[in-house]
């Protein structure tokens, strides 16, 4: 046989494997193999449950595909999922879980917040290890639950935390709770001490006016120069609270 002949045969019969598998494609065929990626905190069974997937399944529609997507986008840990098959009988689950930045104190319960916003239930895991407590934000008279937290109370403590993240590692390390009770100021509390600091904070001013938000960043690199110069005598000291909210000043309130 020579080898143009087997060449042609070989075309010939993945031709014949290709469309026996593209009708199984387009008429439903079953499943034996499901892969599960991209998740951390949410386990392999929890998002199988919840996409109400079982190990062997027959899919004959697109539209299964479809329904299993938006089971498991309804998750309140998960922000995309992305289902697909893969001949011969494989499923493919991609998941992207919602990162939090911070513990949302609602002053009823615990909730956790990403840098978009988004509230979902807490849950203890290596996600929620360290990360900041935000407290006293002002509730909204809604009937909307995605809305009955301030936006701008939330757009102004995460402000404060991503950069604080971004910029200062010993700044964020140290960084336990940001409170927002008091309108006129946030008070900032350290993870190993109680003495409170205070921030600069306009309520009527938008986290997203320049001036303000160049504002708080400068107040941001004094409260790390703070922390890097005074920390270990900070600590040693009996200090009552100290403010930053005034030009070019550091006010240390302390017994001593």
């Amino acid at each position: 046989m020579s080898r143009k002949i087997i060449i042609l045969s070989l075309l010939v019969i993945f031709a014949s494997v290709a469309a026996y598998y593209s009708v199984v494609w387009r008429s439903g065929y079953m499943i034996s193999e499901i892969t599960v990626t991209g998740n951390h905190s949410i386990s392999r069974e929890e998002i199988l449950a919840v996409g109400r997937v079982k190990d062997s399944l027959m899919i004959e529609k697109d539209a299964e595909i479809e329904l299993i997507q938006d089971r498991l986008m309804n998750h309140p840990e998960i922000k995309k999922a992305f289902v697909s098959k893969t001949p011969p009988s494989e499923l493919k689950i991609e998941v992207v879980e919602k990162r939090p930045v911070a513990i949302l104190n609602t002053g009823s319960e615990l909730m956790l917040i990403d840098e978009e916003l988004e509230t979902f239930p807490f849950r203890q895991s290596a996600k929620t290890y360290d990360i900041p407590v935000i407290s006293g934000v002002r509730i909204e008279n809604t009937l909307n639950p995605k809305s009955r937290f301030n936006k701008e109370d939330l757009h102004y403590a995460l402000f404060l935390i991503l950069n604080a993240f971004n910029d200062s590692k010993i700044l964020y390390s140290n960084i336990s709770e940001i409170n927002l009770s008091d309108t006129g100021k946030s008070i900032v509390y350290l993870s190993e001490d109680s003495s409170p600091f205070y921030l600069p904070r306009d309520i009527k001013k938008s986290i997203t006016d320049e001036e303000y938000r160049n504002v708080l960043l400068g107040k941001l690199k004094i409260f790390e120069g703070y922390l890097k110069q005074s920390l270990d005598n900070h600590l040693k000291s009996d200090v009552k609270y100290v403010d930053l909210r005034y030009s070019n000043h550091v006010i240390v309130n302390s017994n001593h």
